[in-house]
């Protein structure tokens, strides 16, 4: 610790010779005329050479450094960068494409598999009508069968039942005459 007390110290003293001497510079230019030590250095007119030399000096190299490292190092990047977009929007472009393409086919695939549909369901109507159509015929078929069988039998029928008729009407006959004639004059006669 008591090195660096001395060491700030021995700071302090440096210090105040500075301020010492630069307290001598500025009054030596006062004395000298003053005018040197008001002005601005970039202002000063007798400066401007030396200026205007350090200014081209310090372009150039600026100029050297700007145009060989850094400007080639920001033109690659630009041009990779520029690269990546063009393979990104070739790359978007061909999906795209390749969306399109995904959807017409299933466009297409939508539309035949609702035309295979629409053809099966008429087939299957058509089939539904045939079978309908035929079992319908079947059973008139079947119906005219009956029909006629009932109309035979009912032919049948009537005839034993006209064959009946005379005989029934005779008894008929018979029995109203028995009551209506009495019983003894019909023997007689």
């Amino acid at each position: 610790m008591a090195n660096t007390a001395a060491d700030t110290h021995a700071a302090d003293a440096a210090h105040g010779a500075v301020d010492a001497t630069h307290a001598a510079d500025a009054a030596h230019g006062a004395a000298a005329g003053g005018e040197h030590a008001a002005s601005f250095p970039p202002f000063d007119a007798s400066l401007f050479s030396s200026q205007l030399i350090w200014f081209a000096i310090t372009f150039a190299l600026l100029y050297y450094i700007v145009s060989r490292h850094i400007l080639p190092n920001i033109a690659s990047v630009v041009d990779k960068r520029a690269a990546t977009v063009a393979s990104d929007l070739d790359a978007a472009a061909q999906k795209s494409a390749a969306a399109e393409d995904a959807r017409t086919e299933m466009e297409k695939a939508s539309a035949k598999a609702r035309a295979e549909a629409r053809a099966m369901v008429e087939a299957a109507r058509a089939d539904v009508t045939a079978k309908l159509a035929a079992e319908q015929e079947a059973a008139e078929k079947r119906l005219t069968a009956k029909i006629a069988e009932a109309e035979a039998k009912v032919a049948t029928e009537r005839q034993k039942a006209l064959a009946e008729v005379p005989a029934i009407a005779e008894a008929l006959a018979r029995e109203i005459a028995d009551k209506l004639a009495p019983s003894g004059k019909r023997s007689a006669a």
